[in-house]
């Protein structure tokens, strides 16, 4: 069965649900989900260093393809931070698709993962999913800051050597003239939307209610701050993150 489909990866906490609300609610003739079951939470890490199985990429496609035998749309559009790291997974199960990545700056991310309490009470991608020795001998050392430094990196240069078919920033998508979400619909010929109702939506002010636990970068202590820039210096300015 051929299915138009696009996927869209992060490191998470970049906002990928609004894509999925985008897709849903804005677009016409696609229907969208976020991490649908199976999301490949762990098997996506194993992925990184092994040949995925036919069993996993029927796994995979099939219940994806159930799924859109149930709609009339012509677009199937899955937002799931957990594939960042299987972008060649998804070109093999899904060989028609697009790949998008949505990258975010690194300090905005640790900050917002920290208040998720990621590798505080829970961890994710650990360094021996990636072979990586240096991490893996100071692991136990770092706090969860460095570990989500090191997380941010890894992940954001994983996805540039499986070169997604578009990459977007986190920061074009929800600050300025925000243009890049109608760059993303006009890449896909067909899809049927109102610019003026998409507008709207971008404009549309999230009420934040909750005060977060962990800081802001600019509130940050400059050995938190040091520790940052040890770990994710580099490829914050390969990625053009260099205020």
């Amino acid at each position: 069965m051929q299915v138009n489909t696009i996927f869209i990866t992060s490191t998470g906490r970049t906002g990928t649900d609004f894509f999925t609300t985008l897709f849903n609610d804005y677009v016409g003739n696609a229907w969208s989900l976020h991490e649908p079951r199976p999301a490949f939470r762990r098997r996506s890490h194993q992925l990184i260093s092994r040949r995925p199985t036919l069993f996993e990429k029927y796994y995979f496609r099939v219940p994806r393809l159930r799924r859109h035998r149930q709609h009339d749309e012509a677009w199937y559009v899955e937002t799931n931070y957990h594939l960042a790291t299987a972008i060649g997974f998804l070109r093999e199960a899904f060989p028609q698709t697009t790949v998008i990545h949505v990258i975010r700056d690194g300090r905005d991310v640790v900050t917002s993962w920290l208040n998720k309490y990621r590798y505080i009470t829970n961890d994710h991608l650990l360094p021996g999913h990636l072979g990586d020795s240096q991490a893996m001998e100071a692991w136990d050392s770092w706090n969860p800051l460095q570990k989500l430094a090191w997380y941010w990196k890894s992940i954001n240069l994983l996805a540039e050597q499986s070169k997604p078919d578009m990459w977007l920033r986190f920061e074009d998508i929800f600050a300025g003239d925000r243009q890049a979400v109608f760059q993303v619909l006009e890449r896909f010929e067909g899809l049927e939307y109102d610019p003026g109702q998409v507008q709207q939506l971008l404009e549309k002010k999230v009420n934040r209610t909750r005060t977060p636990f962990f800081p802001p970068y600019e509130q940050w202590p400059s050995f938190w701050k040091k520790q940052f820039e040890e770990i994710a210096g580099d490829a914050m300015k390969k990625f053009g993150y260099t205020e």
